[in-house]
C-alpha cells in the first residue's frame, strides 16, 4: 500500500485511478456472490425439504435427518453468504480509501498553490 503522504499530484491521481478500479473489480465479485449466496440457499432450502419428505418416522427424526443430509450444501450457502459480508467490507474500506486519497489530493493541489504564490511573490 502506498503512504498518501509519499505522493504528489500525478501519484495521487493514479493511486485514486488503481483503488477505483480495485473497488470496481471487487463489486463485480460482490454481485456475483451475492447471487451465488442466493442460488445456495435455495438449493439447500429444497434439498432439506426433499429429504424431510423423503424420511419416514417420527416429525423430530425427520427433520434431523434431513439436517443431517443437507449439511454440505447448507453450509455451502453460510460460507457464501459469509463471503458476501467479506466483499462488503472490502468494499467500504475501499470506499474510505479513495476518501481519504481525495482528502490528500486536495491538500497536495492547496500546497501547489501555495507554492506558486510564493514564488511569484
Amino acid at each position: 500500500m502506498i503512504e498518501p503522504g509519499q505522493l504528489d499530484a500525478n501519484g495521487v491521481a493514479r493511486h485514486l485511478l488503481a483503488l477505483s478500479r480495485e473497488l470496481e473489480k471487487v463489486t463485480q465479485q460482490l454481485n456475483e456472490e451475492d447471487i451465488r449466496a442466493t442460488e445456495l440457499a435455495e438449493d439447500a432450502k429444497l434439498a432439506e425439504a426433499k429429504a424431510f419428505v423423503r424420511v419416514s418416522g417420527s416429525v423430530d427424526f425427520r427433520k434431523s435427518q434431513a439436517v443431517i443430509e443437507t449439511h454440505d450444501i447448507r453450509l455451502a450457502a453460510r460460507v457464501s453468504e459469509a463471503t458476501v459480508r467479506g466483499l462488503q467490507r472490502t468494499v467500504r474500506t475501499l470506499q474510505s480509501r479513495i476518501d481519504v486519497g481525495r482528502s490528500h489530493g486536495a491538500t497536495v493541489r492547496a500546497e501547489v498553490q501555495l507554492a506558486g504564490r510564493g514564488e511569484g511573490a
